[in-house]
């Protein structure tokens, strides 16, 4: 059967907005229109987490005031490609990441005025991680390869709970803490997550004496539960 959401609203860990420009060119965050890279301009998501309008206002009040240029598919030019953020549920603790076309020839690039965006960003409450990712290909990729942090940490928190799914989900189990960085793939629902996992260990029946593949495993979060229960798991 489904298992669906109680409340299926504000529930993602992460989200990419990409930054362009409006016709007055102020900086906009949002939505690309479909199958265009046209930004339909929006800072609220009802998916999202709700510290994510404050933290994209802030970002784009930064680059207004200091007249910071927002990356220009055309032309490949300007500077603020997209920004992601991330929120651990449980650990409720906060990444943002921009993804700009800066020269990363320098040991360690920067933005301009960039205290001013860290002075910002670092008053948020929760802030744990403000990084840069350099991309400076004409790519439809968005993260680029390197990540430098600029404030904080270098990664966040958060945990992960098998549950008991004849208690309908509601008991928490024991927990794995996962180190996430701006690349890490780590599930963006965590509520239905952990649901999923619970399921997945459920229906393999370990017995101890088990090996275990986990094929494209990301972070690894199928993986340690799994080994929990296993003899080995690869």
């Amino acid at each position: 059967p489904v298992l669906g959401m109680k409340n299926p609203f504000h529930y993602r860990n992460k989200a990419q907005y990409p930054i362009g420009e409006d016709k007055a060119g102020n900086p906009v965050a949002g939505f690309y229109a479909g199958r265009t890279h046209s930004i339909i301009a929006n800072t609220t998501c009802f998916l999202g987490s709700e510290k994510n309008e404050e933290i994209l206002k802030a970002i784009l009040s930064y680059m207004k005031d200091n007249h910071i240029s927002a990356y220009n598919e055309t032309t490949c030019k300007g500077i603020v490609r997209h920004v992601l953020i991330r929120e651990g549920y449980y650990s409720k603790q906060i990444m943002v990441c921009l993804v700009v076309n800066l020269n990363s020839e320098k040991k360690t690039p920067s933005l301009p005025a960039q205290g001013k965006l860290v002075e910002t960003l670092s008053r948020i409450p929760n802030m744990t991680s403000v990084s840069l990712s350099i991309n400076t290909e004409n790519t439809n990729v968005i993260m680029g390869k390197e990540i430098y942090t600029i404030w904080g940490k270098d990664t966040i928190e958060d945990t992960v709970y098998i549950r008991n799914a004849a208690k309908d989900f509601e008991t928490a189990g024991k927990g794995i803490t996962f180190s996430l960085s701006p690349l890490s793939f780590y599930q963006v629902n965590p509520v239905q997550m952990e649901k999923l996992y619970s399921i997945v260990l459920a229906y393999a029946e370990l017995t101890g004496n088990e090996v275990v593949w986990d094929i494209y495993c990301g972070i690894g979060t199928i993986s340690l539960f799994l080994a929990q229960n296993a003899k080995q798991v690869y």
